[in-house]
């Protein structure tokens, strides 16, 4: 089938979808962060069980995320004696039809492994930092 698409309407005979316009960004603007300035969407440890994620933008198969100042989430409490990694994500939900900075709890271990990112019909999500918790 034939598509064409982005014309101007007349009497309302075209219409168009946001998903409409997130295919046609996908199709020349590949996911991932922004590579300017150097520190967008940079996370940093503010040594308390906190990080702070700093301003910045990406894409997700073509819908934009745009974090216009530090966003700081929490580190859950560290094990008494296994070690975690927690991932660092943004988190396009497509049912919320939003994206987001999230925290991925690890499982604890002595030889941890990051969460793996979830990439299917619910959500879709890009690791922006994997953080160790030493026990």
């Amino acid at each position: 089938m034939e598509h064409s698409s982005f014309f101007n309407s007349i009497n309302g005979d075209r219409k168009y979808k946001a998903n409409d316009f997130a295919e046609y960004f996908n199709s020349f603007i590949t996911n991932g962060v922004f590579p300017n300035p150097s520190t967008n969407l940079q996370v940093v440890a503010n040594g308390n069980m906190t990080v702070t994620v700093k301003a910045g933008k990406a894409w997700i198969n073509g819908y934009c995320y745009y974090n216009d100042s530090n966003l700081i989430l929490p580190i859950d409490v560290a094990d008494g004696v296994l070690n975690r990694i927690d991932r660092i994500v943004l988190r396009m939900d497509t049912t919320g039809r939003a994206i987001g900075a999230k925290v991925k709890k690890g499982t604890f271990a002595s030889s941890p492994m990051a969460p793996a990112l979830q990439r299917d019909a619910d959500a879709y999500e890009l690791g922006i930092a994997d953080i160790y918790i030493a026990a």
